[in-house]
């Protein structure tokens, strides 16, 4: 019922029947679809205040931005196709759900890639245009931009305290419908059980699996904390999502708008980074008022490392589009990149 409203809302807004206020002064409509409800305590959320804020400053308050939040507009990969349709203009969503539209865009869900944030986010700013141009080519969408909220990582039920790998074989993680990360866990000797972003608090729930990976802030945003308990630290990739927008529907609007709405992209995305810090602090205090315990870091780290990356072979097929070799020409330049950054 939530999906039908909000697609009836975008119909009646195609046939002249939107609110008021977006008819004023004929303002461009940018329909933008998001999973998440609209809580500044999720990173999502706060990149795209943000920018929205600064594109009505650069634009001269050209746009109506109408924000469809809780996945009213379908899960994550329903909205790329909605984007590439064109029934939807902009969306936020997790790097790993558009990835499988823009399979050289997964270069950034690489497991055991990044030592740090700090580098995530120096190899997120080398390598910007040649992203943006496999995003646009590929899935036909332009990033606008690139938030983290630091590693994906490991929460468990009741029975499944996870203090080293051989603490997760067994048991059933939810992982998302993205095959790099199936391949990730398949490597780490797990049973990865492939489930939609939109499916996950249910799955969990219900106990079709015991635990799931990903940032803590979805921990607390999507209250997986009720059917979780225990919370560990693999590190095994950096959690990180997209603002992207229709490149066609971008192409199109008046240069001034354009610029606005590209230049407050990338300044959001920069301002989202000062704030990662507290929010992962309030995230984990939340976790334990939710009667969560935080395990810490696996005892075992270098072992999760040395298995997860011996899922690099099988990433390759899969950022080249199955082509290994223009996967691993990919990540050759990314490795390229990654040494220029350690000698700086």
């Amino acid at each position: 019922m939530k999906r039908f409203l909000g697609w009836l809302m975008i119909f009646m807004s195609l046939l002249g029947f939107a609110p008021a206020h977006s008819l004023a002064a004929a303002k461009i409509p940018v329909i933008i679809a998001s999973s998440f409800d609209t809580s500044e305590q999720n990173f999502n959320n706060l990149t795209f205040y943000k920018l929205k804020e600064l594109a009505q400053k650069y634009s001269d308050n050209a746009f109506d931005f109408q924000l469809f939040p809780g996945m009213q507009l379908g899960d994550e990969l329903e909205t790329v196709r909605g984007i590439q349709l064109g029934t939807i203009q902009m969306a936020m969503l997790a790097t790993n759900n558009y990835a499988p539209f823009a399979p050289s865009c997964g270069w950034l869900n690489m497991p055991y890639l990044f030592d740090s944030l700090e580098e995530f986010r120096g190899l997120v700013d080398a390598m910007w245009d040649q992203h943006n141009e496999w995003a646009i080519k590929e899935g036909g969408a332009r990033i606008l931009s690139i938030m983290d909220i630091g590693y994906r990582q490991l929460t468990t039920n009741a029975k499944h305290p996870v203090r080293k790998l051989a603490d997760a074989k067994g048991i059933k993680i939810r992982t998302p419908q993205n095959p790099l990360m199936v391949s990730t866990f398949k490597a780490l000797g797990l049973e990865p059980t492939a489930v939609a972003f939109s499916e996950t608090f249910n799955a969990l729930q219900q106990g079709v699996v015991d635990g799931q990976e990903g940032c803590f802030n979805n921990v607390i945003t999507m209250k997986f904390y009720e059917a979780q308990k225990y919370a560990t630290e693999i590190n095994y990739s950096v959690h990180s999502a997209n603002i992207i927008v229709s490149e066609p529907w971008l192409r199109i609007l008046p240069e001034k708008a354009r610029d606005a709405l590209v230049r407050a992209g990338k300044e959001a995305m920069l301002y989202e980074r000062t704030k990662v810090a507290g929010m992962l602090e309030v995230d984990d205090k939340l976790m334990r008022q939710h009667g969560m315990e935080l395990l810490g870091v696996v005892e075992d780290l270098p072992e999760w490392i040395r298995l997860g990356r011996t899922a690099w072979p099988k990433c390759y097929e899969i950022i080249g589009g199955g082509d290994a070799g223009k996967g691993k020409a990919i990540m050759d330049m990314i490795m390229a990149k990654k040494k220029a950054l350690s000698l700086k």
